[in-house]
């Protein structure tokens, strides 16, 4: 069972689980300053580099919505089992327990004009659970219309033979 997706003030967030989201957090929030969002001209990898294989950039459709994954880091890829870089959000079926909608994440996001966050769960063996935490951050090629999102994805740690068990990612 998921906890669910939450948009938030960005100068007020949630705790997070994972050191990785709060950092992407900070740096989006340094890089916008006193606008809603920053641009995804102004996202230097170099500046993200320790967390850079947990990242995702994304581009947004308006009609219908959808949103397409442009870069998918290595680490997600090698979690998912699948590289889904140039794939689109509604036609992948994800890991976690409740099949969520992640289309509707980023719609949200996209309504509220603010981040959100999200912590989701996938069964590893029998009863293990482990916690899938992300966060998706819009951006703003002109400063009004979003059309791109940074995210990142974190996951409670794993061992290599837990890695191995988890399903994979694929498309519909």
């Amino acid at each position: 069972m998921s906890e669910g997706f939450q948009i938030f003030d960005p100068s007020q967030p949630p705790p997070f689980r994972s050191r990785r989201c709060a950092a992407l957090l900070q740096h989006w929030n340094r890089l916008r300053g006193a606008r809603d969002m920053p641009s995804r001209a102004e996202i230097d990898p170099a500046a993200l580099k320790s967390i850079l294989p947990h990242i995702m950039m994304l581009t947004v459709e308006s009609e219908p919505f959808r949103v397409c994954y442009r870069l998918v880091g290595t680490e997600i890829v090698r979690f998912a089992k699948f590289d889904f870089t140039g794939r689109y959000a509604d036609a992948l079926n994800f890991q976690d327990e409740d099949g969520a909608d992640w289309t509707e994440y980023y719609r949200q996001a996209v309504a509220a004009r603010r981040p959100g966050r999200g912590l989701v769960y996938w069964t590893i063996d029998g009863p293990l659970r482990r916690w899938i935490e992300f966060l998706v951050c819009p951006l703003s090629s002109d400063g009004i219309v979003i059309d791109r999102f940074i995210s990142i994805e974190d996951y409670e740690q794993l061992n290599l033979t837990e890695i191995d068990t988890l399903p994979r990612v694929f498309e519909q």
